[in-house]
């Protein structure tokens, strides 16, 4: 089975070699002198690899509509994007509300050890209240480390992102995460429980999960990630990226290495790093210029306007690597991945697609489409049959077991 642009102009499209080499610098500007591990395959449950991780200037556009020949062009899927956002808004549904499903783990992930609250930053030490163990990283990246700590008079364990400050600037982007997740209460996303300002860096304590990145089980060869898996963590992913939603709020860098699992063993997990994150409002058209290249959505790489299907986009390429262990357009060079993302250019022809159910097939090609208007939402997606047909469930359970 292969994917192709919808129209007959776009199967003949040529993705503009000036606009992916733009793009392309424009990732490139920003990298990280630090070098962690980066891709170096599609490949990726079966090839060692080196990540080059992206050092992402966090910028945001509001765009005032420029002529009325724009609006003209884009008048069209402007209203098909209208309709679409409105989708599910009013189906908010508690976070505590059991659900009713054949699969066996398909338990809520546990809510933090603590209520939500509204952070304000302290202008104090956080040593004064916390014990940070700086010898003990949870994780690196772009915004600097994660460190396991523990609330002096409570006991309380937490994990303290430490982001390096250069300025005013930077300060107020942090200051801008902590206010995007002062509005976040749901079990699948992270929580946050408190923030330190001081002259050369920021920190923000959170909820603390011990059981590793998502990514880690793509790549685990002893790890047997079955369809049932996939289910329970796309199902997760998408009622938290519903919740986001609901909330206005757009995550923008969703990938498997911003998913936590709770622990080791369960499937449950919790969606992280909101630094990316914008708020979207409908009069003010935001263009974002920063993602890791491959799972960047079409209008991104574009440099078109971004709304709730650039994240839905996103998952539709976790969902295809959760199943085949394969990235969809990752090519030999960002400029090859960017054209692949542009032309939609990708298929489930491959060897590890073949037992994989047609239901799970089709919902990836309901969100790998070009045309971010016809994507589906997290609502939607959460109402296909891959994530809540019983019946299947029950195959694919039947199947596990026999092959055990």
């Amino acid at each position: 089975m292969i994917y192709r642009p919808e129209t007959e102009a776009d199967k003949n499209h040529t993705p503009d070699s000036n606009l992916i080499e733009l793009t392309t610098n424009m990732l490139k500007v920003n990298r990280l002198e630090e070098i962690d591990t980066c891709y170096s395959s599609a490949r990726l449950g079966k090839m060692a690899f080196i990540q080059c991780m992206e050092k992402i200037e966090k910028v945001k556009y509001f765009l005032e509509e420029t002529s009325s020949e724009q609006d003209s062009r884009s008048g069209k899927n402007e209203a098909k994007e209208k309709v679409w956002s409105h989708v599910g808004l009013n189906e908010k549904t508690p976070v505590t509300s059991k659900r009713t499903s054949a699969l066996t783990e398909d338990v809520p992930a546990p809510s933090a050890p603590f209520d939500h609250r509204i952070v304000t930053v302290k202008q104090a030490e956080v040593n004064s209240f916390y014990t940070v163990s700086r010898k003990e990283i949870l994780g690196a990246g772009r915004f600097g480390q994660v460190h396991k700590c523990e609330e002096k008079v409570t006991g309380l364990k937490l994990a303290a992102k430490i982001i390096k400050t250069r300025g005013p600037k930077d300060k107020e982007e942090v200051k801008h995460e902590i206010s995007i997740m002062n509005q976040l209460d749901h079990v699948n996303l992270i929580q946050l429980y408190d923030a330190f300002e001081s002259k050369n860096d920021m920190i923000l304590v959170m909820e603390y999960v011990d059981g590793g990145e998502l990514f880690d089980r793509i790549i685990d060869e002893n790890y047997n990630l079955t369809e049932l898996d996939a289910i329970l963590f796309i199902k997760q992913i998408c009622e938290g990226i519903r919740h986001m939603h609901q909330m206005y709020i757009l995550h923008l860098d969703l990938k498997p290495e911003n998913i936590l699992c709770v622990n080791r063993d369960a499937k449950q997990i919790k969606i992280i790093d909101f630094g990316l994150a914008r708020r979207y409002k409908q009069r003010e058209k935001l263009r974002v210029n920063f993602g890791t290249p491959e799972f960047l959505a079409p209008e991104v790489v574009n440099y078109d306007f971004v709304s709730f299907p650039t994240d839905m986009w996103s998952v539709g390429v976790i969902t295809y690597m959760l199943l085949s262990g394969l990235s969809p357009f990752l090519g030999d060079n960002d400029a090859e991945t960017l054209s692949n993302i542009l032309a939609c250019r990708w298929d489930l022809e491959d060897e590890e697609f073949r037992d994989v159910s047609e239901e799970a097939q089709e919902f990836i090609s309901k969100l790998l489409i070009k045309e971010k208007s016809w994507r589906i939402s997290a609502s939607e997606a959460l109402k296909h049959p891959w994530l809540s047909d019983s019946k299947l469930h029950s195959r694919l359970s039947a199947q596990v077991t026999t092959s055990c």
